[in-house]
């Protein structure tokens, strides 16, 4: 939001009464669009993995906090929100079906859980290729200036292996642990798809990785459907990104996720009689969060 621009809109702040820590925070809004439909094809699929992120029932779909895929390819590797590019697909054909709309919808489709809420764990799409990894971060409503994106080596992880199995989507899989940016990891690996790629930046080991959760459960992510058909790797025009670092990008998301009223300069308002908005004071709601990422 400008400065000095003032919105009514209360209800967004009984949204953060009680908030608690969570991956997908109460506060911040998604940002209005991401330009659907300004794609190109990068590469494409030799094996897709979804993900359930965050799901009370992996067997249902809405009980997911994100859907997310994982497209490796000959040449690039993407993470992404499967949400969020059918919303994004949507948006484009609604635009092709209404060419004179003063306005596009923020959303289509199913979002899960909070799917009015914004996660850089949904609006970030992490390329891989050549031993970097880039992540193209979206930031959330009013804040869409600070759209980001960054490099960084990878894989990132030092893994431990271990000797306990389990069947996963019908493949045995293998236990591994690591400590990474202050939280301890297990992961489950299937030895027998041969590529060292698994959910959002984890990777490295000598198999896919089916399951990884943090050991004091916050952040799961879990497989949920494989496929070796060919698919298209679809990026979107970053152009307007601005590069940064990790480290500033980190700090942006935890600060958003904290107080998106402060960080968007959000004022209260009411009406006068005759109608005229009368600015208000300054807000600022502080929500504990906890990154996947704790430094």
């Amino acid at each position: 939001m400008n400065k000095g621009i003032t919105i009514v809109i209360l209800a967004l702040a009984a949204l953060c009464s009680g908030a608690s820590a969570q991956p997908k925070n109460a506060c911040c809004p998604p940002p209005n669009s991401r330009g659907a439909g300004k794609m190109v094809v990068v590469d494409t699929t030799c094996i897709r993995v979804w993900y359930a992120f965050n799901a009370d029932d992996v067997k249902v779909e809405n009980t997911y906090i994100d859907h997310q895929r994982l497209d490796i390819g000959k040449r690039v590797t993407k993470y992404y929100s499967e949400f969020l590019f059918r919303s994004d697909s949507l948006i484009a054909e609604w635009k092709k079906k209404h060419p004179e709309a003063n306005a596009v919808p923020g959303f289509l489709g199913n979002g899960g859980k909070k799917k009015d809420k914004w996660s850089e764990y949904e609006y970030s799409d992490l390329f891989i290729s050549n031993g970097e990894l880039t992540e193209y971060a979206t930031m959330p409503l009013w804040l869409v200036k600070y759209n980001s994106f960054y490099a960084e080596p990878y894989p990132l992880q030092q893994w431990k292996m271990g000797t306990e199995t389990r069947d996963i989507l019908g493949h045995r899989c293998q236990k591994a642990t690591c400590h990474w940016r202050g939280r301890d990891f297990v992961a489950w690996f299937a030895p027998d798809i041969p590529v060292k790629a698994g959910p959002w930046k984890f990777g490295g080991l000598p198999g896919l990785i089916l399951e990884l959760q943090d050991t004091a459960g916050v952040y799961r992510f879990e497989a949920v459907q494989i496929s070796s058909k060919p698919y298209p790797i679809f990026k979107y025009d970053f152009k307007a990104y601005r590069a940064s670092t990790r480290e500033k990008v980190w700090k942006m998301q935890k600060t958003f996720n904290e107080n998106w009223y402060k960080a968007a300069d959000f004022h209260r308002a009411t009406m006068d009689a005759a109608g005229n908005m009368i600015p208000g004071d300054a807000v600022s709601i502080h929500t504990p969060y906890q990154p996947l990422e704790l430094e």
